[in-house]
């Protein structure tokens, strides 16, 4: 009989279903920091200088500070960590592209029963003291001929559509690799045409691969002039937006300039150089256009010119004399209400962290000259600007604008004075999630798109979330029920633990969600850590109550940090270890430290035998080891050529583990190439190990992220996750087969087995 088979997904944001085959009996993050990228675009981003320059700037601040710009950083690091090759240089997006398209044309064996559907979340509820939030959304657009059609675009899960005004959603680019969208663009004269500018802007979670073009309502898409094979390693890109006189002329902001194309999309032009952050087209004189080139992405004290044009094509330099020349990051405002008023809203340079309010400027002549405004307060509220800014003009009333960075805020006096419109920890009806990435007016309605979902509000104080039915949360790792495979939990970015029970989703805790894990004996009883494990979350009645347990100390009493993903195992009788600077067993409500001689830097991942709680496996960094007496001491087995990204114990054989390796090694050196592989270590004495390579024929473009083996079946079917989909083998074949029929073209970061349903997560 064939079952069902479950897992994770990262960065699309959705668990989904699928068939296992032969069932037997069984920032820049680049950041806000003094971080940058080089801009030469044919230099690739380099892991180790970001990683080094990025420790180096924090080790004198606040990491922990709210908005203060480290979250961000890290999750790029450690996504991008899986990609790096052994110099540490990430692929550029030309290269994921042409990944994608050797999965296309590749000739392995597909599975036929693999199946895959979506399970969510899709409507996230909260329990009490909790907040809402499902996922980041980049950005919005509402089809000029049809309020009710919208369209929005994820950092890395795609774009998706309503036609019934957000009341549903439906994903388009579900076969095309994961991609952001930082910019969307509909046909005035034309509602089947829509433009998306791709990649995520604000954060780098995904890197652009041009302009796609859809002519029938985004049913299908295809490349423009501006597509993979011409984009560079640095590229990024921002707004698009098709001149409402004319369809065939369309502007583009990206890391390397303000394209122009007049021949829809066919091909593109840059006429403006520089990293253009942000541009606008005047209402009602799409000819005159205001652009700005500012590195609000990585580079601290960043110069801010501002420029015109009143043709289209040639540019001037704005140069009154109250703009600042440096700015942390720089966003316009227009409105058709008065089409002459310009508004320019700057964050700091950036120097020391700084990235709050610097200050708002006002044109009431098309950009000639300029008023700065009265206001001190810092509605930025943080020094996170460089990752999420926002401003929008009231289309009736020129003087009402409306700002978003950590909170909304709304000015009825052209900026001077200010009022704060929600708190992001305040669930009330004016509440957005936090983190306001993009604001924009359709209809006199005011959207918001957040770090949490896209929000509307028709009056300008309240808001209404319109996330439910778009799955762009995105996971870290999952844990599924061993009893009951419809029981789920989840870590994701910014949006907390996410708990699946009785077909509906709800938010257990915040923070970013991190490892997590359900008891094997009470399925009530969830576990999970936000990040560097600076919080441990318990709950025993499924997330509807919860505790909160400290990090270990130190020697001196100090807290103790785990990696950004600090690893969790729970044994099978329900025993709880941690990975920070050495293996932890959960005492009580306190961690005590257990291992002997095993003390360095964090380890990176924990699992314990399901079958014996008292053989653990634990990696730190490319090192492998096990204990047998409970986690106490441990044997080194293995110095793999690469850093460990994942491990799973076999189901019944406690001395067999898997391994998945990544390209990265631990440390900066002199490096020959070594490629990234899947491993089966078997223990079959005191110093007697066997290390079998089976990585085989396993993609070499695709990065490697989770392992899992599946128990009760003869012929120990093994599934590995990667950057583009699922892969499996089991004893009867000398080849991985596809395994993701159905299933979107994502890397998928966790895998978990329900054996009693044979589902895995």
């Amino acid at each position: 009989m064939l079952r069902k088979l479950l897992f994770a997904l990262l960065l699309c944001g959705f668990t989904s279903y699928g068939q296992v085959a032969n069932i037997g009996s069984g920032q820049d993050p680049r950041s806000g920091s003094q971080v940058s990228i080089s801009d030469d675009a044919t230099t690739p981003i380099n892991l180790y200088d970001f990683s080094e320059a990025v420790e180096e700037y924090w080790s004198s601040r606040d990491k922990t500070a709210k908005g203060s710009g480290y979250k961000p950083m890290k999750r790029w690091e450690h996504y991008w960590s899986h990609f790096a090759d052994a110099q540490g240089n990430i692929p550029n997006g030309k290269a994921l592209w042409n990944s994608w398209q050797n999965k296309q044309a590749s000739s392995a064996r597909n599975n036929p029963v693999s199946n895959w559907s979506a399970v969510g979340p899709f409507q996230v509820g909260v329990f009490s003291g909790r907040l809402p939030g499902t996922g980041r959304i980049n950005q919005i657009a509402v089809d000029p001929n049809d309020a009710n059609t919208w369209y929005i675009g994820a950092p890395a899960g795609g774009i998706w559509k309503t036609i019934n005004g957000g009341q549903s959603w439906t994903n388009l680019f579900d076969e095309f690799p994961q991609i952001g969208v930082s910019g969307i663009a509909i046909d005035p004269n034309d509602s089947n045409i829509i433009y998306i500018a791709t990649g995520d802007d604000d954060a780098a979670d995904s890197y652009s691969v041009g302009v796609f073009k859809s002519l029938d309502g985004g049913q299908t898409w295809n490349e423009t002039g501006l597509n993979p094979s011409n984009t560079n390693n640095n590229f990024l890109m921002n707004e698009i937006v098709v001149d409402p006189t004319n369809s065939n002329i369309l502007w583009a902001g990206s890391s390397s300039g303000l394209y122009k194309s007049v021949d829809a999309g066919d091909s593109w032009n840059i006429v403006r150089s520089g990293y253009i952050s942000d541009f606008k087209l005047k209402p009602g004189d799409p000819n005159t256009v205001y652009a700005v080139a500012n590195r609000h992405i990585g580079q601290a004290g960043g110069s801010a010119i501002f420029y015109k044009t009143t043709n289209g094509s040639d540019f001037e330099i704005i140069d009154d004399p109250l703009l600042p020349t440096t700015a942390g990051r720089v966003v316009f405002g227009v409105t058709p209400a008065n089409p002459e008023v310009l508004y320019i809203l700057a964050a700091n340079t950036g120097g020391d962290g700084d990235f709050s309010y610097q200050g708002l400027y006002k044109s009431s002549d098309s950009g000639l000259t300029f008023s700065e405004s009265s206001n001190t307060t810092n509605i930025m509220e943080s020094s996170q600007a460089w990752f999420d800014l926002a401003l929008a003009v009231s289309p009736t009333d020129a003087d009402e604008i409306y700002m978003g960075c950590l909170n909304v805020w709304k000015s009825n006096s052209s900026g001077n004075s200010w009022s704060r419109i929600n708190q992001w920890f305040i669930n009330n009806a004016a509440y957005t999630h936090a983190d306001i990435h993009t604001l924009k007016f359709f209809n006199n309605k005011l959207y918001a798109c957040t770090d949490g979902g896209i929000y509307v509000s028709e009056d300008g104080s309240t808001f209404t979330d319109y996330t439910a039915g778009a799955a762009v949360g995105q996971f870290y790792r999952m844990s599924v029920s061993p009893s009951n495979p419809n029981k789920i939990i989840g870590g994701l970015q910014d949006n907390g633990g996410q708990a699946l029970n009785d077909g509906q989703w709800n938010n257990y805790h915040g923070g970013d969600g991190m490892d997590n894990a359900i008891d094997p004996n009470n399925d009530n009883i969830f576990y999970g850590f936000t990040q560097f494990g600076g919080s441990f979350n318990v709950t025993s009645n499924s997330g509807q109550s919860i505790g909160s347990i400290a990090p270990p100390d130190d020697d001196n009493g100090n807290r103790i940090s785990g990696n950004w993903i600090t690893p969790l195992a729970v044994g099978p009788t329900g025993d709880v270890f941690s990975g920070f600077d050495a293996v932890y067993k959960l005492q009580g409500n306190s961690w005590e430290k257990i291992s002997v001689g095993l003390d360095g830097s964090n380890l990176t991942d924990i699992e314990v035998s399901p079958t014996n709680d008292q053989v653990l496996y634990v990696a730190r960094q490319d090192l492998l080891y096990q204990s047998t007496d409970g986690g106490i001491t441990y044997d080194f087995i293995e110095r793999f050529p690469t850093l460990i990204a994942d491990i799973d114990v076999h189901s019944s054989e406690e001395n067999i583990a898997y391994v998945v390796t990544s390209r990265r090694v631990g440390i900066r050196q002199s490096l020959q190439p070594a490629d990234r592989g899947v491993y089966r270590v078997t223990i079959n004495g005191p110093n007697d190990y066997t290390i079998d390579d089976i990585t085989l024929n396993l993609p070499a473009d695709q990065a490697l992220f989770s392992i899992e083996h599946q128990g009760r079946h003869t012929d120990n079917p093994v599934y590995v996750g990667t950057s583009l989909g699922v892969y499996r083998i089991d004893d009867t074949l000398t080849e991985w087969e596809d395994y993701f029929t159905n299933l979107p073209n994502l890397a998928v970061s966790d895998l978990d087995i329900n054996l009693d349903e044979e589902i895995i997560t």
